[in-house]
Formats: structure tokens, sequence, C-alpha cells
């Protein structure tokens, strides 16, 4: 089982206040729980599409808005994040 680490859990409370801030907070529920299967997909999507997104974004959230994606065990607590808020 993959741990999460204390970069990640720093990450997940920065996004989950982000996505409550913008009142997101149900839609990013559903869209997590419908699109739990093709997380791992857009992960990859992401690093493969990192050079043209780092024309518009930090390399830094790019690279760990893939480690989330891509870690069954992060989604699942920034699901349980959102749940208890």
């Amino acid at each position: 089982m993959t741990q999460i680490s204390l970069e990640q859990d720093t990450y997940l409370d920065q996004i989950a206040d982000a996505i409550c801030r913008r009142g997101l907070r149900l839609p990013t529920l559903i869209a997590l729980d419908a699109g739990r299967p093709l997380a791992f997909l857009g992960g990859q999507f992401l690093w493969l599409s990192q050079p043209a997104l780092s024309l518009f974004l930090p390399d830094q959230e790019i690279r760990q808005a893939a480690q989330l994606l891509e870690n069954p065990d992060a989604l699942a607590a920034l699901t349980a994040r959102l749940e208890a808020r």
C-alpha cells in the first residue's frame, strides 16, 4: 500500500481548502468518485503534457497534481477531507 508523504499531506490540505473556498466541494466529490478508475491515466497525462503546461503553471504544481492522481491513498485522503467539511 502506498503511503502519503508529509508534502502530499500538506498539498491535500491546500487543495481541499481551495475547493471548499470556491464552493466546489460537492462537484469535486462526484468527480473523484466517478473518475477514480481513470485517475492514474490523468496523472500520466499530466506527466506527458508537463512541458506545455509549465508555460502556464509552476513545475511543482504539475508534479504534485500528477503524484496525487497516481496515488489511490492520496485520492482517498482528499475525498475524506472533503467529506469531513
